[in-house]
């Protein structure tokens, strides 16, 4: 038997959900992917409709890229020989049920990350320590909705024993729908803030929602906590399964202390758990990744390893990291963090910048998804601003707030329209020695400045 997901499982699951499905014969489905572009042969392509484009127009590039199954629910062409296609009333409910039944019978323990910020660094890390000892499965990129997550589950293996999924929400109720496909046994609350206020509401419905991943864990289960978020450790004592707390509050069952930053090398501290104490390092740069950090000393707990065969895993974790240290071509350092930006990660990447050497800029673009909370945060982030840089380059018309609070606190300010103005004012005006971080959501595509800024002159 294949250890991956195939065509005649994804038959048998889906007939029996009531869905039409034109069987090709039997193939492996290594991936999931729902924009055609990114098919390559063994990956399910999911026609999903979208506010601007419609999954279903674009199946024939799936099958011609090498799809081996589509799932949609409009069949604008009938499959080609050899390929599966399933037709079901509702795309996405219909991958929802096919993975929710490949995780079932691949029998692999599941760990959930959810939280305002450090969601995919936490994922990341995670998954990096747990490969150390275990076959590990994590969702890959942003694949954390209820589209996302099934898309996840498509490349997880019958041999995989722990998967480490993200999971993110835009709506409420998205991640109890997650944690019925998913089934998590570990269940992990970073932090509560204010993203997603604007499709949510308030931060207490926020915070309904992210604890409702640990509401869904089974007795046996295993809840790791932030104790540093109020928020987060009120929950400690309704919870129907084992709670283990983390952070540096006196009070958590996992603490750290002595933190040291070690730069771009990453965070050194100690970690103690009931009498146990060991000497950690995590890969990750700054401070403000320590959550990460003890997410994944705490799932390793939670699944029998012993604190310092935990620390000793971390130690050795190489993920993908975010903070990627870039040299431009005249001797100044970038520190590209573009891929997104809510007010605690900004925050925890400006004091990163404020301990480095050099002068500190900041090339900054808007927090997107704060709703009542936007200017506020903008204008709390522009003062930090003020007490971390030397130099802001700020913008777009939702970063205003934050640029206008910086001036007014003292900081050396420039704000532009767009992200291109403002690169190309910045780039001539790189020396040797600066260090400057690039940060803003993932909707602005921050990512078309970086080649500029590397060339600088």
């Amino acid at each position: 038997m294949t250890a991956h997901l195939t065509t005649d499982f994804l038959r048998d699951v889906l007939i029996a959900a009531g869905a039409d499905v034109h069987f090709g014969g039997s193939a492996e489905i290594r991936d999931g992917v729902a924009d055609s572009r990114q098919v390559q042969p063994g990956a399910l392509f999911a026609a999903f409709r979208g506010e601007r484009l419609d999954g279903n127009d674009f199946v024939g590039e799936a099958f011609d890229r090498g799809a081996p199954a589509v799932v949609c629910d409009r069949a604008p062409q009938a499959a080609p020989p050899g390929r599966t296609l399933a037709v079901a009333d509702d795309t996405r409910a219909a991958m929802a049920r096919l993975a929710s039944a490949w995780r079932q019978a691949c029998g692999t323990a599941v760990v959930g990350i959810t939280g305002t910020v450090g969601k995919t660094s936490a994922k990341e890390l995670t998954a990096a320590t747990l490969a150390c000892r275990f076959q590990t499965h994590r969702s890959k990129d942003n694949y954390n909705s209820f589209e996302g997550l099934p898309l996840a589950l498509m490349s997880l293996r019958r041999d995989h024993e722990v998967s480490v999924l993200e999971m993110a929400m835009d709506r409420r109720g998205e991640i109890a729908q997650l944690c019925a496909i998913a089934k998590p046994r570990i269940g992990v609350v970073l932090n509560i803030g204010a993203t997603h206020a604007e499709k949510v509401g308030t931060i207490d419905d926020i915070a309904r929602e992210k604890l409702s991943l640990v509401r869904s864990l089974p007795p046996d289960g295993t809840a790791l906590l932030n104790a540093d978020d109020p928020r987060v450790l009120a929950a400690r004592d309704s919870l129907p399964c084992r709670v283990l707390t983390f952070g540096v509050a006196p009070e958590a069952d996992l603490r750290a202390r002595n933190v040291r930053d070690e730069g771009l090398e990453g965070v050194a501290f100690e970690v103690a758990f009931g009498k146990e104490c060991a000497a950690a390092h995590s890969p990750l740069p700054g401070v403000h990744t320590l959550p990460a950090a003890l997410t994944a000393l705490g799932v390793c707990l939670a699944l029998g390893i012993s604190l310092g065969e935990a620390a000793g895993m971390l130690s050795q974790a190489t993920p993908a990291v975010r903070m990627v240290p870039r040299r431009g071509k005249g001797g100044w350092l970038i520190l590209d963090d573009r891929y997104n930006a809510s007010p605690a990660s900004v925050e925890g990447a400006l004091r990163f910048l404020a301990a480095r050497e050099g002068r500190r800029i900041a090339f900054l673009g808007g927090m997107a998804e704060l709703g009542a909370y936007s200017e506020s945060e903008h204008r709390r982030i522009g003062r930090v601003v003020a007490e971390c840089c030397d130099l802001a380059v700020v913008s777009g018309e939702l970063a205003m707030p934050l640029a206008d609070e910086a001036e007014q606190a003292g900081a050396a300010v420039v704000w532009f329209a767009t992200k291109d103005e403002a690169a190309s004012w910045l780039a001539p005006r790189l020396r040797a020695g600066d260090v400057v971080l690039v940060k803003a959501s993932r909707g602005q595509a921050f990512e078309t400045v970086i080649p500029r800024l590397e060339e600088g002159a």
